[in-house]
């Protein structure tokens, strides 16, 4: 259990045996975590938000074998055609009750609002509040939970008419800037140009417009969870590819190939308000100690060898450079260089003499 001390909250939200946990799906008798956080408890506020994260992205499915559809239509089509009738024996009508039947479910399925074969999640209701941004500025707008939703030029917001009964659900064409607030209980969807961003309470950017080739959400503070907006009509529908994106993160939703890419924003921010200039002033400062900083001042994670970079050291003075500029600054000064891999910051370094 101790590797989990060094964990940031997307390592733990996303650990297997966690998940578990949190779920109730370890044994009675496993009591590992609660015995983990007694003797850890400044380890307490990230659980509970990480503990929040698992619940909000789970999606409940019902079991239901494809031998057990096909034969509860056949035991219905042995019923209603009969030798005496040579009408029922006709194959299209066969099809047509297969038809009936599979419609019949996919029904019953919308009317719980249950994931199944047909359907992950509740489609666009047929009545919405609708609010279009036809202007130059953006328009502001207040949501009936208090969040706030900054909406672009050439923008629509749909918000549903049960927003807030089990979930808060709005739709987006174009682009907006949401500052949402938090209720666990309640997870706030946007629906975007075939992705759904998942959040309990954070502040993220989508750009989802019609004539571009890319959605992104970019997210500034909290965490969010994106994942691709199944269709009606496909079967055998499992957990959608889920990605978690915290501060300085993005995920791009490239339309033509369907996927998924995770990646950073172009210009990182300071998510640490108690940083200041002067902070960024290095006298043969060990690199790794550098590097640490950055991390902690951005959010961003940022993957090095500590003891192939034990003897690097920095002398510098930044100020308002963006993060990748400071970046190319520490590579070229210990011949390094660094990639962008998952939303992290990968550096690959031969060592200081």
């Amino acid at each position: 259990m101790e590797k989990y001390l060094k964990y940031h909250i997307e390592d733990i939200v996303q650990d297997l045996y966690f998940r578990k946990w949190v779920l109730g799906k370890l044994p009675k008798e496993n009591l590992n975590w609660e015995n983990w956080l007694i003797k850890n408890p400044e380890k307490q506020a990230i659980i509970e938000e990480a503990k929040s994260l698992v619940i909000a992205s789970q999606i409940e499915e019902i079991e239901m074998p494809t031998n057990t559809i096909q034969q509860n239509i056949n035991e219905i089509l042995n019923h209603i055609v009969t030798p005496t009738n040579p009408f029922y024996q006709q194959n299209w009508f066969r099809a047509v009750a297969v038809v009936l039947i599979l419609f019949t479910v996919g029904l019953v399925l919308e009317k719980t609002s249950i994931v199944s074969l047909f359907k992950l999640e509740k489609t666009i209701p047929t009545q919405a509040t609708e609010t279009e941004n036809n202007g130059i500025m953006p328009l502001n707008l207040t949501l009936g939970d208090g969040s706030k939703v900054s909406l672009k030029k050439e923008s629509k917001l749909e918000v549903s008419t049960d927003f807030g009964e089990q979930t808060r659900t709005v739709f987006l064409t174009g682009e907006a800037f949401f500052e949402v607030q938090k209720d666990p209980q309640h997870p706030f969807l946007v629906y975007a140009g075939g992705i759904v961003t998942k959040v309990l309470g954070t502040s993220f950017n989508i750009r989802a417009y019609n004539g571009e080739n890319n959605i992104k959400v970019a997210v500034r503070t909290g965490h969010v969870t994106v994942y691709r907006e199944e269709k009606v009509g496909v079967k055998n529908i499992t957990h959608p590819e889920q990605i978690l994106l915290t501060p300085n993160q993005q995920v791009v939703f490239e339309k033509k190939e369907e996927k998924l890419v995770k990646t950073l924003v172009e210009k990182p921010i300071i998510i640490l308000p108690s940083i200041e200039k002067k902070s960024f002033e290095y006298d043969e400062t060990p690199i790794t100690k550098v590097l640490t900083q950055l991390e902690n001042a951005y959010g961003v994670k940022i993957i090095f060898d500590a003891d192939l970079l034990a003897n690097c050291n920095l002398t510098a003075s930044f100020s308002n450079e963006p993060l990748f500029d400071k970046m190319d600054i520490i590579c070229e000064t210990i011949y390094a260089r660094y990639e962008i891999a998952d939303g992290q910051i990968v550096i690959y370094a031969k060592g200081c003499k």
